[in-house]
């Protein structure tokens, strides 16, 4: 859409649109089946691989059989239910919908639990289809921050960018304001961590993240 400006000094109107090219794409949509689901907190321990530095509770990279927290029927369903609405979803943007998951997991926070910044990158390049987060809990804003790695925007000569109209478009953190019984989709290059404070002391935050695959696409042998 085309804006329209009069300038201060000039008293001239000016016509321009901002065109944001290569932008990244996410897609945010509320879960269906959200209120079908009644989730209890779990006691704070700290449950995770050794690679990662930050303290949480995490079944990563997948809810085993036997999990003590999140039963196996409760999880089939979940994850059936969040793959029959994103099949659909993927149907009306025309993009391929035969999906399964690769990864499939929940994290649960307290106070002082954390994840550190990181990617859904693969280190054999076969990277997700889609990555997404389903907001089962107590999931608060600020909690959840995407960070800018592309700093190519830099070489361009430097101007007070955060007063201008175009602040947007220079910003290296996103911090997210998603609430409870939403999804989010997003590319897997893209950076994101988790810090959870005070306002999580007594609320255990609970979400489920998994990594999609194109279902019938085999990935090439070694």
């Amino acid at each position: 859409m085309m804006d329209r400006f009069t300038n201060q000094l000039t008293s001239e109107v000016l016509e321009a649109e901002i065109l944001g090219l290569f932008a990244t794409p996410t897609i945010v949509t509320p879960f269906p089946k959200h209120k079908n689901y009644k989730w209890e907190s779990f006691e704070r321990v700290n449950r995770k691989p050794d690679s990662w530095f930050t303290p949480l509770n995490t079944s990563f990279p997948s809810i085993e059989e036997d999990d003590p927290y999140i039963d196996k029927e409760t999880s089939d369903r979940l994850q059936n239910d969040i793959k029959e609405h994103l099949s659909k979803l993927f149907q009306c943007y025309n993009m391929p919908h035969e999906i399964r998951y690769s990864n499939f997991w929940y994290n649960a926070y307290y106070e002082g639990d954390a994840q550190e910044p990181h990617d859904h990158l693969a280190p054999d390049n076969h990277n997700p289809y889609w990555c997404g987060i389903y907001f089962a809990k107590n999931c608060l804003d600020g909690q959840l921050i995407f960070q800018q790695k592309n700093h190519g925007l830099r070489l361009q000569q430097i101007f007070d960018y955060d007063n201008s109209k175009l602040a947007d478009f220079y910003k290296d953190t996103w911090a997210s304001s998603i609430q409870d019984g939403w999804i989010m989709l997003f590319p897997p290059h893209l950076t994101h961590g988790i810090k959870v404070g005070i306002e999580n002391r007594n609320k255990m935050r609970l979400t489920f993240s998994f990594n999609l695959a194109i279902d019938g696409v085999l990935l090439p042998t070694k």
